[in-house]
């Protein structure tokens, strides 16, 4: 059997500006059912500085096909699609994670030196 993986960043949420940081539950709950129903199965769960990293699978024919869908998902994801010929090392995937939180979190700090950039204090510059 060959498997694809996917993972999925929950990001923490603020309540307020110096509020806690949360999960959202709901989100969670909604995404990991659509997951579920296009064939993903949740594997692990991990927390991480920015919030939750979950980890998929599902079975993946020896074609290699990656469903369209899948590869344009608004989430977060890594499609990990093994070369039914070679094995792929535990070691090799979480370096892949690693590498992929990594371009996750750049992607953050651009966004929020973005939005900081167009604000003075609490004012938002047009």
């Amino acid at each position: 059997m060959h498997w694809q993986y996917r993972t999925l960043l929950f990001e923490f949420q603020k309540d307020g500006l110096l509020g806690d940081k949360y999960i959202d539950d709901e989100e969670v709950e909604t995404l990991l059912n659509e997951q579920g129903a296009r064939g993903w199965e949740l594997v692990n769960v991990t927390m991480i500085q920015e919030g939750l990293l979950a980890f998929c699978k599902r079975a993946v024919n020896t074609t290699r096909e990656v469903r369209q869908e899948d590869v344009q998902s608004p989430v977060a994801t890594t499609n990990i699609v093994p070369d039914p010929m070679e094995p792929v090392s535990a070691e090799a995937l979480q370096q892949q994670e690693r590498e992929h939180i990594q371009r996750l979190e750049e992607q953050r700090r651009e966004t929020m030196s973005a939005i900081e950039k167009d604000t003075v204090g609490e004012i938002k510059i047009f």
